[in-house]
C-alpha cells in the first residue's frame, strides 16, 4: 500500500494500540442521529464503510439493514472488528486501493477517517470513493474543524506509540472540495459529540455522488 510516512504511523499506532483504542470508543450511538439521517436518505442496499475502526458503526449499519462491506488500514482494529461483527465482511485496504468494481456501491460511510488523509491527498481518496459508488449513491463523512495539518501526540492513556496524523478543515473549505470531486451536499452541519471527542466540533456531510 503506497502511504505517506505520516499515514505509516497513523496506522502502526492503531495497530499498536487497537484493543485499548476500540475499548475507549466503543460507546454504542455515537452517531444515531446522521444514522437515521442517513437511513432516510438511503433506505437499503449495499454500503462500504471507509475506516470500519473496531466495528462499532458496522454492527449499528448492520442492523439498520444495510448489506455491509467494510475497509480498514488497519489489520489491528480489523481483528478486532471481525469479533464483533463474525457474518460481516471485513478488507484490509487503504483508501487508495479500493479493490471493488466501479458502482458496486450504493453509499458509503466515512467516521473519522478522512481526517487521516494528508490534505496533498484528499482529492485523490475522495475519486476513489467516488468511483466505485453508483450514480446518485448517498454518503456520510464526518471530519474535525480546525486549520492545518499535524502529526499529534495524543490518547495519553494508551501505551506505546501514540502519534497520528490529522488534517483540518473548515466547513467551508471542505464543502469546496466535495464539489470539486464530483458530490453534491444534500446536508451539512457542525456537531460536538460526547463523550467521544470533548472539545471537538465534527464538521458533517452528507452527500450524493454525481456522475
Amino acid at each position: 500500500m503506497k502511504l505517506t510516512p505520516e499515514e505509516k504511523l497513523t496506522v502502526a499506532t492503531y495497530d499498536t494500540n487497537a484493543q485499548a483504542w476500540i475499548k475507549k470508543h466503543s460507546t454504542p450511538g455515537i452517531w444515531d442521529k446522521e444514522m437515521a439521517i442517513f437511513k432516510k436518505l438511503l433506505p437499503k442496499g449495499e454500503i462500504l464503510e471507509i475506516g470500519a475502526g473496531g466495528g462499532r458503526d458496522a454492527k449499528e449499519l448492520i442492523t439498520l439493514g444495510y448489506d455491509y462491506v467494510g475497509v480498514d488500514v488497519s489489520r489491528g482494529l480489523l481483528v478486532e472488528a471481525q469479533k464483533l461483527n463474525p457474518q460481516a465482511q471485513f478488507f484490509h485496504q487503504s483508501i487508495y486501493e479500493l479493490d471493488f468494481l466501479k458502482y458496486s456501491f450504493d453509499g458509503f460511510w466515512t467516521a473519522a477517517t478522512l481526517l487521516h488523509i494528508p490534505k496533498s491527498r484528499i482529492n485523490e481518496a475522495l475519486k476513489k470513493i467516488h468511483a466505485i459508488v453508483r450514480p446518485n449513491g448517498i454518503g456520510f463523512i464526518s471530519v474535525k474543524q480546525g486549520r492545518g495539518e499535524k502529526i499529534e501526540l495524543d490518547e495519553p492513556q494508551l501505551p506505546g506509540e501514540r502519534k497520528r496524523l490529522f488534517s483540518y478543515y473548515s466547513q467551508d473549505e471542505f464543502r469546496k472540495i466535495l464539489i470539486q470531486n464530483g458530490y453534491q451536499i444534500i446536508k451539512s452541519y457542525l456537531s460536538s459529540i460526547i463523550p467521544m471527542s470533548q472539545g471537538t466540533t465534527w464538521l458533517i456531510y452528507f452527500v450524493k455522488v454525481v456522475k
